[in-house]
């Protein structure tokens, strides 16, 4: 726990980290499918199996390949790819989560919050919406917006310690990908907190711990302020 002791500011990643909600992440691969079939005039199973294909290829050379680095190799930029995702309504999929936000706000008291997120940040303050989350809780948002590369690059974590005014020891991430959080995080400096119920041994290669829900995060924290 004494890896955690001097934490100062704490940054998050969004999906599948403050919530999970499975028939929302389907939606956003299901805009590009809507995208690609209308650029190519081809039907959205034959899109569906393109990006699939395409993504598959690009796996076997790099370590993680998000959705909108397959639809670049396709022709299609990353702005494109973002105006598809804001028709998603977050709000259609997500419920408030009260409890979510009082933890959030005790460890405002505490830490300097901020985000790490691929999406705009008009998207993000729709899904902080949708939980029911403070958008004040956050003094930082490292957002599509204000990058030029996306995660996994390292860009938005050297980013995320510039914003902060600290050292990078100093800043913990807390995410649910060990190729696309984890291992960027790690390599800037970064503790790091990987969200996941039983992880496998690999998955904790760039993680200092780990906890099932990010709710937990709070009395992992307390643990360390009681030593």
């Amino acid at each position: 726990m004494d890896t955690f002791q001097h934490i100062k500011a704490i940054f998050f990643d969004v999906g599948d980290t403050l919530y999970t909600n499975e028939d929302l992440e389907k939606e956003y691969p299901r805009q590009l499918y809507d995208l690609l079939s209308a650029s190519k005039n081809i039907s959205k199973d034959e899109a569906k199996q393109l990006l699939k294909e395409t993504t598959e290829k690009l796996k076997q050379t790099e370590k993680h390949v998000t959705k909108v680095r397959a639809m670049k190799q396709l022709g299609f930029t990353r702005a494109q790819c973002h105006e598809a995702f804001c028709k998603v309504d977050p709000s259609q999929f997500l419920t408030k989560d009260p409890e979510l936000d009082g933890v959030l706000a005790k460890l405002a008291t505490k830490y300097t919050l901020g985000l790490i997120s691929n999406f705009k940040k008009v998207h993000l303050l729709q899904i902080l919406d949708a939980l029911g989350l403070q958008a004040t809780h956050f003094s930082f948002m490292i957002t599509e917006d204000n990058v030029q590369e996306l995660k996994p690059a390292l860009e938005p974590f050297q980013k995320a310690v510039e914003m902060a005014g600290v050292l990078a020891d100093e800043v913990l991430y807390v995410a649910d990908s060990p190729t696309k959080d984890m291992r960027p995080a790690k390599e800037v400096g970064m503790k790091t907190v990987l969200v996941r119920a039983n992880p496998l041994p690999v998955d904790m290669e760039n993680a200092d711990a780990s906890i099932a829900r990010v709710k937990e995060l709070h009395l992992l924290l307390l643990r360390v302020e009681d030593r």
